[in-house]
């Protein structure tokens, strides 16, 4: 089992070429003092988005301290992979998008909520400096599998990726791009780089890190609502995947990892239970909680509850 420890992604971190602050491309629009705002405008202020109720008796109050003008609706399109959900991306972005991050000392990169048709990311040693991996560059959809899908089934998209084994440096740079036709929408829903930790054994001929009798469930959230005639309406919303995972790791190693784990209580991380491709719905963002148990002189067992997030 891996779990991606994050680094926390600010101002600083953003370089030239990323999406906007203000994404005029997509119609977003600058909460500006002073100016005239009508009812139901959007206007970017900060990292968010706000809505405006009503019109402020104010102007110049910023919408972040006026909750009775504004209503805050969700991340603006620079920092929608940055919140707490998987769902929450780019809004009215078409075509392509791009991110330009320097963020030193990490050794991996996970993204979710994936939208468009092609994915390419680069990490150099700074701006322009050599590549510190092969770079990426794929499709978003999976290959047909067999002629009849060949010709009549339909690819299945793929929504995460993640990008291990970065070597450890103070200038990385990563340049992530999302790419589809022009009129396409485009997105990345949650974007998390840090350093990857594995939970499993290092000792030769023991058992290690995630078992058989893992278990994935996707918990939707959307509202169902039943009428007298047996007629109904459904509200869509998101869903999660929550995760729960046996896990074997080294007695030596359980200290350092329940004390990882217990920083973070209250962050959502990426977590995946294999590399082996054909087991890769063992993934989701969400919440860790870890019950720990001894099980021999030199293992741990631990029972791994992800409560994924939307």
């Amino acid at each position: 089992m891996y779990v991606l420890v994050p680094k926390q992604i600010g101002d600083s971190s953003m370089l030239a070429g990323s999406i906007p602050a203000v994404d005029t491309a997509a119609g977003e629009v600058a909460w500006t003092a002073g100016a005239a705002v009508a009812k139901d405008a959007e206007r970017v202020y900060g990292q968010r988005v706000y809505k405006c109720a009503v019109v402020p008796t104010n102007l110049n109050i910023p919408p972040d301290q006026d909750p009775v003008s504004w209503n805050d609706m969700r991340p603006s399109n620079r920092w929608a992979p940055f919140d707490s959900y998987v769902q929450t991306t780019q809004v009215n972005r078409k075509g392509s998008l791009t991110y330009v991050l320097k963020v030193p000392f990490i050794t991996g990169l996970a993204l979710h909520g994936l939208t468009g048709k092609r994915l390419q990311i680069t990490v150099t040693d700074g701006v322009g400096g050599v590549n510190l991996i092969t770079p990426v560059d794929t499709g978003l959809n999976l290959p047909r599998v067999g002629w009849w899908n060949y010709f009549f089934g339909e690819r299945t998209a793929i929504k995460s990726f993640r990008i291990e084994s970065i070597p450890s440096k103070s200038s990385t740079v990563i340049t992530v791009t999302v790419t589809a036709d022009p009129t396409q929408p485009v997105g990345i829903g949650w974007m998390s780089i840090g350093t990857w930790t594995a939970f499993g054994m290092t000792s030769v001929g023991m058992p290690s890190g995630t078992q058989y009798g893992a278990n994935a469930e996707i918990q939707n959230y959307s509202y169902r609502k039943d009428f007298d005639d047996g007629t109904f309406r459904v509200v869509p919303r998101g869903s999660a995947v929550n995760l729960s995972l046996p896990v074997i790791i080294d007695a030596e190693d359980a200290n350092r990892l329940f004390s990882l784990i217990e920083r973070l209580k209250d962050t959502p991380v990426s977590v995946y239970a294999s590399s082996i491709g054909k087991y890769r719905y063992l993934a989701t963002v969400g919440f860790i909680s870890i019950g720990w148990q001894p099980h021999t002189t030199v293992s741990t067992s631990i029972t791994v509850n992800v409560k994924g997030v939307v």
